[in-house]
């Protein structure tokens, strides 16, 4: 009997817990807007505190971590000025990164600091979020593995990409959608500096970045730029796994809840356990 009484109890707060989790919509651009997000790749810099300017500064993101991609941001398309500091500093401090450019209307970018921590870098890339030919999808690759040679990228049953160098991305291609082994090669040479598995289903638009160095494991880590028919991704900031991790994630505020509902579950244990001794 207190058995199923403290099932119904954990089941009731496992629901309450994704009942209350906040529902994350789509970025849907207005007239004279822009999409942009946000991406973490430098491995040895903790993590920081991501600022965009436009018109008045705000804080978009805070603590953001190595290998994080946020979900896409509507923003006021013209100029604009992305800011990085470190976690907690004051906004008034000086920046370690500051991008400035010009968002087009309607067009979806994303920022992402790469390098090291004492030369940190800040990349304005413009993602494509065109559909593709039915059964298709496209794949583009960043560079943003630091400390590596000059690399060519082969892809199984796909194009090989000559001499990719840090920090450049290459364009899109257009490939069959389905799994593919991807080999990270010396331009010089036929030595294989990183190897994985990138899935990319139909309709897809995929980015893969090199990612690793100052100590951290070189790998290929896929996210997702539009999930179908142009369409962007939702969720939050997203923690990746490398090139084979789906891209797919729980937005990290569920976490919270989750542990709220694990802390709620002991407590209903706690409670029954306390009335069986009664």
């Amino acid at each position: 009997m207190r058995r199923s009484r403290i099932a119904v109890l954990a089941a009731a707060a496992i629901t309450a817990c994704f009942l209350a989790a906040p529902t994350v919509a789509r970025a849907q651009p207005k007239p004279g807007q822009a999409m942009v997000r946000v991406a973490h790749f430098s491995p040895d810099a903790s993590y920081v505190d991501v600022y965009m300017v436009s018109l008045n500064r705000k804080q978009l993101f805070p603590n953001v971590f190595y290998k994080s991609v946020s979900a896409y941001w509507a923003v006021a398309a013209g100029p604009f000025t992305y800011e990085v500091r470190a976690a907690g500093a004051a906004p008034e401090s000086a920046p370690v990164i500051q991008v400035k450019g010009n968002l087009d209307a309607g067009k979806a970018y994303t920022v992402a600091a790469v390098g090291r921590r004492d030369q940190l870098q800040g990349l304005l890339l413009r993602d494509d979020m065109t559909p593709s030919a039915p059964g298709r999808a496209k794949v583009r690759f960043l560079d943003a593995a630091f400390e590596l040679p000059a690399v060519d990228i082969a892809v199984s049953g796909g194009p090989v990409l000559k001499s990719l160098a840090f920090p450049e991305p290459t364009g899109y291609r257009q490939v069959d959608s389905g799994r593919y082994r991807v080999e990270v090669r010396r331009s010089d040479g036929d030595a294989v500096l990183i190897r994985g598995t990138v899935a990319v289903e139909p309709g897809s638009v995929t980015s893969v970045a090199l990612v690793g160095g100052a100590g951290a494991p070189r790998e290929l880590y896929a996210f997702s730029d539009a999930a179908g028919s142009g369409t962007a991704p939702a969720g939050g900031i997203r923690t990746g796994a490398g090139g084979t991790a789906s891209s797919s994630r729980a937005p990290t505020a569920l976490v919270p809840l989750l542990a709220a509902g694990l802390v709620a579950l002991v407590a209903a244990w706690a409670v029954q356990r306390r009335h069986g001794r009664a």
